[in-house]
């Protein structure tokens, strides 16, 4: 058995009661695990794991070349709740996650890629949503993939290394404010 902690980054249904639950760990890096039964009621692992929730995880690791760990326990220790008190925040952290997951393979437990996605959700949950959070977490991730320039905007460095970003980036600039309302 492993232990770590981790964020869910993404969730998708495995069959009729599991979950397959895609992390960014602290010390095993981004990995995916199976949550069986996860979905059922009753189960220890209802209504535990959500969507940029932290967690401290045990699972057993894959054998056989596989990616897919088995999750057998999950135990919160923050759910970030203020993500969910704006459309704007959830989609801001949606993006946020998307843009990490295009440019970081799963495994390698490098600590930086848990430390920048905990680091930014915390942020976002305390902070209105805005286009410096977006700015800021390009830049970050840009510096840690060492192809950061301070010539070019971090965005165009990541498109010109990955050849691919995900969709929305300017739908989302759009509708993020450059500075906080005034109260």
């Amino acid at each position: 058995m492993e232990k770590d902690i981790g964020t869910v980054l993404q969730l998708y249904p495995l069959g009729e009661h599991g979950l397959i639950v895609c992390w960014c760990t602290a010390s095993h890096g981004i990995i995916r695990t199976a949550a069986r039964n996860a979905r059922k009621p009753g189960s220890e692992l209802s209504g535990r794991i959500d969507l940029f929730q932290e967690c401290e995880l045990v699972f057993r690791p894959a054998t056989g070349g596989s990616d897919l760990h088995s999750l057998t326990g999950a135990e919160l220790l923050n759910p970030r709740l203020p993500l969910r008190s704006q459309l704007l925040k959830l989609r801001l952290c949606s993006y946020m996650v998307r843009l990490l997951l295009a440019t970081v393979e799963p495994g390698g437990g490098d600590g930086e890629w848990y430390r920048l996605m905990a680091g930014a959700l915390d942020y976002v949950a305390e902070q209105p949503a805005r286009r410096a959070i977006l700015r800021h977490f390009e830049k970050r991730l840009a510096q840690l993939h060492g192809i950061y320039s301070t010539d070019v905007p971090a965005h165009l460095c990541l498109l010109r290394h990955f050849q691919h970003l995900p969709t929305g980036r300017a739908e989302l600039l759009a509708q993020l404010p450059e500075k906080p309302a005034a109260n």
